[in-house]
């Protein structure tokens, strides 16, 4: 199959999303797919086509009008479309939807981020030029349940399915790590990781009020991110004595997470808002205990009291319980880790995600072709031409 990846992160840009979009475009080269990134341009980068894991990476130059510019993407991606014609376009985060909106090709919309949800929180207006958005597209991928739910809120037309975020296994591996003694961690200690921006949505400044009640001697907090809340972070920790037990390592390449993960006993995610969160599958993967909060995709990783522990949002003093367990009891987090290692092989592992994608790109392709019904009672398609367009529903056309 040949699929477009529509997105405006990408490689080298750090954060969730573009990971997804790389890793997910890499597992597909190896399942054999042709894949296209089309993103935006890089400042450094003078060629507007590169090939990165076997993806062939297209940059055009938008910023005349606004870096992707719905008008301008539109106009760019039709154009691309008659000299590369696709299968299919996979459109990652909201930003570049609109613009795929009359394009005579299946589109697949995978709706990634916690920022969806606070859209919706602006009220009536906003929930209703979302909704338009959402309906442009032919099926909707999100990688929580409530994020499913909150889109199926907006009462949208297209189908949508639960598919999680993933992880490479075989980067993301237990085993000895350098960054303990270059960082002055010693053998002995337990390494508490917070890999998170530093951001109010992932409850940093929560996670940095429970300090308190579980550092003490041998127990050291590292902060692997950065953000606007790291000066209330810091200020939180000094206010309680604890700030010289903790290290902010700013924000860290991705191709050096693995060691950062394999300097810590465990991985701890307090946020108020997450979808299936790549750092706790990437600690999973890593063999890494976690401690998460009851929110958004973060019960779908965590098995409580198997491959870690769940607390409430917002509740420092749960999770500096939670914390100060697995501080405890070494033998506890041996055993999450290899529980969640083995769960992340079998569930998580990006090849897996790669092909249950692909069963669903499959099966937009066969609605498209009048082959399949995807969901009778919420969409039908009908060929129009070479094409096909979005007829009125089963039920209402009953």
């Amino acid at each position: 199959m040949r699929i477009g990846l529509v997105t405006a992160d990408f490689w080298p840009n750090v954060g969730g999303v573009a990971a997804h979009a790389v890793e997910l475009g890499r597992a597909l080269v190896q399942l054999g797919h042709e894949v296209h990134a089309l993103t935006r341009p890089l400042g450094t980068e003078t060629s507007p086509r590169s090939e990165l894991y076997g993806m062939q990476v297209h940059r055009p130059d938008l910023t005349r009008l606004r870096p992707f510019s719905h008008w301008a993407l539109h106009r760019w991606l039709a154009s691309f479309l008659q000299s590369t014609p696709l299968d299919l376009l996979h459109v990652h985060g909201l930003r570049p939807l609109p613009a795929t909106k009359g394009l005579d090709v299946p589109v697949v919309f995978t709706n990634h981020t916690s920022g969806f949800l606070q859209r919706l929180e602006r009220g009536d207006r906003a929930r209703k030029r979302v909704a338009r958005w959402i309906d442009s597209a032919d099926l909707v991928l999100a990688p929580s349940e409530q994020l499913v739910e909150a889109t199926l809120s907006l009462s949208v037309s297209c189908p949508v399915r639960y598919v999680p975020n993933g992880v490479d296994p075989q980067r993301f591996t237990p085993g000895q790590s350098s960054v303990r003694t270059r960082l002055g961690i010693g053998d002995d200690e337990t390494v508490v990781l917070l890999a998170r921006r530093l951001v109010a949505k992932n409850g940093v400044k929560v996670f940095a009020e429970a300090a308190r009640e579980f550092v003490r001697p041998g127990v050291r907090i590292v902060f692997a991110g950065d953000g606007p809340e790291r000066k209330e972070v810091e200020s939180i920790l000094r206010r309680d004595g604890v700030h010289n037990s903790a290290l902010f390592l700013g924000n860290v390449l991705n191709t050096e997470m693995p060691d950062i993960y394999r300097a810590a006993d465990m991985s701890v995610l307090p946020s108020f808002l997450e979808a299936t969160s790549i750092t706790g599958l990437e600690s999973m993967a890593t063999g890494l205990p976690l401690v998460g909060t009851r929110v958004g995709g973060i019960p779908a990783l965590i098995a409580d009291g198997e491959t870690g522990l769940l607390v409430d949002p917002g509740k420092p003093s749960q999770l500096a319980a939670a914390i100060r367990r697995l501080c405890d009891d070494q033998t506890m987090r041996r055993a999450f880790g290899a529980a969640g290692r083995e769960r992340v092989l079998r569930e998580f592992s990006w090849l897996v995600v790669a092909a249950t994608t692909a069963g669903f790109y499959e099966r937009v392709q066969c609605v498209g072709r009048g082959i399949l019904n995807f969901d009778t009672s919420r969409l039908r398609l009908s060929r129009t031409g070479s094409g096909y367009t979005r007829s009125q529903s089963a039920k209402e056309a009953a």
